[in-house]
């Protein structure tokens, strides 16, 4: 049943996705701006993804080799700059 359900979760999110893409590209806006305004803002939501696996991951690896994660002041830093990015 979880397989199912993961199934579904990522068919929904995909379909999310494509629809947004289409709605962009048929907005009133010029094509040329459309299509910049949607490479900048699938580049940032890939940056955002990538940081957000890399911090899991960390997490994940110090879970398992028995250290306690720190967040160093970089982290933080890097999660300002994305919030910042993002809005």
């Amino acid at each position: 049943m979880a397989k199912s359900s993961s199934k579904v979760l990522l068919a929904g999110i995909f379909g999310l996705a494509t629809g947004i893409a289409i709605g962009l590209l048929f907005a009133p806006a010029k094509g040329s701006k459309t299509r910049k305004r949607l490479k900048k803002r699938l580049m940032s939501l890939a940056e955002t993804i990538e940081d957000d696996v890399t911090n899991k991951l960390g997490a994940l690896k110090s879970v398992f080799s028995g250290e306690e994660e720190e967040e160093e002041e970089g982290d933080a830093q890097t999660e300002g700059e994305n919030v910042t990015r993002n809005a």
